[in-house]
């Protein structure tokens, strides 16, 4: 458990506390303001910390980079291209409801060339009873170039090459 803090106290605002704790790959915080003790402050802190790491976590779905789906590219120099999360997925989740999670993919199987490697491809929304925890867009790992009257020359050419050799 990772924790910070800043205390302060004065006489009108009498003494106040920002904590923040990190469990499980949850980091939360709380301020208190108020107290009428130091103790009290510390204690109500510790409080509020122990009910968020207690009924809530951190679910993610995916990280930065990983590949959701390889699509296939029409007149593109490259037959496919991988889609992946442009950043990582995840949200906050009463415990006990992460397994009712949906997850909703916004994605096509083909695209036409030119590709730009991190041009949006897409989405993918992770939803609660009907409500949208998190939206992430899905962009092309690489880039893919239109294929052209030399590009298909030098792939006619490579193919010839190819069946010589066999």
């Amino acid at each position: 458990m990772q924790l910070g803090l800043k205390t302060g106290s004065t006489g009108l605002a009498l003494y106040n506390l920002s904590a923040s704790a990190t469990r499980n790959n949850l980091s939360l915080i709380a301020v208190i303001m108020k107290a009428p003790s130091t103790k009290v402050r510390f204690s109500e802190a510790q409080k509020l910390l122990d009910y968020g790491f207690n009924n809530f976590s951190f679910e993610q779905f995916g990280k930065k980079n990983d590949v959701v789906k390889t699509i296939n590219v029409d007149k593109g120099v490259a037959p496919s291209v991988d889609a992946i999360l442009a950043k990582t997925a995840g949200t906050l989740v009463k415990k006990g409801n992460s397994k009712n999670i949906e997850q909703n993919l916004n994605l096509a199987d083909t695209i036409s060339a030119p590709i730009e490697a991190g041009q949006k491809l897409g989405e993918v929304s992770f939803t609660l009873n009907g409500k949208t925890l998190s939206t992430v867009d899905i962009v092309a790992k690489s880039s893919v170039e239109k294929i052209n009257l030399f590009t298909m020359s030098k792939k006619v050419l490579y193919s010839w090459v190819d069946l010589l050799r066999s």
